[in-house]
């Protein structure tokens, strides 16, 4: 891929962010946004719009020490809040646009697990269209369309602030329809007002077929090539003193055709994972806070590369005094390689240790550096990386 001309569309994102708070008339333009953006939520319209830029580099190691990769995302999405534009109580309906361009950085690096979250081939698409009725006092819910399962399974929602990809999703979860690739589906959850909960949904498994499901319709859904993902979670939220919590155990199941590493003959795919966010600390005040959270998957190491998944990690809010917005973390993710004749592996494991501090000066700017040490990138006697990022992220 070309590289340079998404580096200085990416800094100069960041530079306008940044010039643009000591512009004088920049506060009187936002709070006109701001009172527009109020009266269409009045209506039942949210605007959700944001560009994330990332430059990142390999300091040391990896398949090309020394190289960069540039990438932009951005993201336009309107969420209609059924009863106050139509009045249908208990109806949401999400409409989202995509568009993700750049470099693949982990070419370079070798890494598995992909360091940085919104790398993959670059497309321009409708991600997701779904529609949720909210039934039997709001603890019934319904929805439908095209989406991203990583939304409502497999999440961990103390994780969502780093930018290696692991902490999103578990690698064991193979034809997973997220990030890229959102498919069509069917989604059922109940939520007992107490904690537990409970969901399944059915989504179209067509990625295992080699189609992006990610810039398709719901055809590959409803014909060929036939491919189901099915997965299912239950868990429970709680409260430990005032501080939230929640576990959840999830299954899933792919009917497309896996082969077997061992044996070269066709397969379905199954396996299994758990996800724990916990609040440790906030203060009185709601200025600082310590967030953390743990997951473990696994599947069967003779149809995947990646046959165990071990994370966690903590953020930590307002670590700085006088800084109650910014968010920093630290993290480990460990994954397992395949030990299956014929896999090819000459290391037993990646593991992956990422730490970012993310200044917000603005609540609509983050400027995000992020140092990752990958050890044994991609298990395939690559030497290990030390790979910088710097993300800018404006919101709106």
């Amino acid at each position: 891929m070309q590289r340079g001309g998404l580096q200085r569309l990416g800094l100069t994102l960041a530079l306008w962010a940044g010039v643009a708070t000591a512009q004088p008339g920049i506060e009187g333009t936002l709070g006109q946004s701001s009172t527009i953006i109020e009266e269409l939520g009045q209506h039942g319209l949210t605007l959700d719009i944001s560009i994330i830029g990332d430059h990142s580099t390999v300091l040391e190691g990896g398949r090309n020490p020394r190289s960069s990769a540039d990438r932009v995302l951005a993201q336009a999405g309107l969420i209609i809040d059924m009863d106050k534009a139509v009045g249908l109580p208990g109806g949401t309906l999400t409409i989202n646009y995509l568009g993700f361009h750049g470099d693949d950085g982990s070419i370079d690096t070798g890494d598995t697990q992909v360091y940085s979250n919104i790398d993959g081939p670059s497309f321009d698409a409708l991600y997701s269209l779904w529609y949720q009725q909210d039934l039997i006092d709001d603890q019934l819910a319904i929805k439908f369309g095209k989406m991203d399962a990583n939304s409502d399974f497999a999440y961990v929602l103390n994780g969502t602030a780093f930018i290696n990809s692991s902490p999103g999703f578990s690698p064991t979860i193979m034809g997973f329809p997220s990030y890229p690739d959102p498919s069509t589906a069917i989604n059922i959850f109940w939520r007992d007002k107490h904690g537990p909960y409970i969901g399944a949904g059915v989504y179209d498994g067509a990625t295992q077929n080699s189609l992006n499901t990610g810039t398709r319709g719901p055809s590959s859904f409803f014909g060929a090539p036939n491919a189901t993902f099915y997965i299912a979670e239950v868990g429970t939220s709680y409260m430990i003193g005032q501080e939230p919590g929640r576990i959840g155990v999830g299954y899933w199941h792919h009917s497309g055709r896996f082969t077997d590493i061992t044996t070269g003959a066709n397969r379905r795919a199954d396996g299994s994972y758990l996800v724990w966010d916990q609040g440790i600390y906030s203060s009185p005040n709601d200025m600082t806070a310590v967030d953390v959270f743990a997951q473990y998957a696994k599947t069967d190491d003779a149809i995947s590369a990646i046959d165990t998944h071990i994370a966690g990690g903590a953020e930590f809010t307002g670590l700085l005094n006088g800084r109650p917005k910014d968010i920093s973390g630290l993290m480990a993710s460990y994954v397992g390689f395949s030990d299956a004749p014929g896999a090819g592996f000459v290391a037993d494991y990646e593991l992956t240790v990422e730490a970012f501090y993310g200044f917000r000066p603005v609540p609509w700017f983050e400027l995000k550096p992020d140092m990752q040490y990958i050890i044994n990138p991609g298990g395939r006697g690559v030497d290990d990386a030390l790979v910088g990022t710097l993300r800018a992220r404006l919101a709106f």
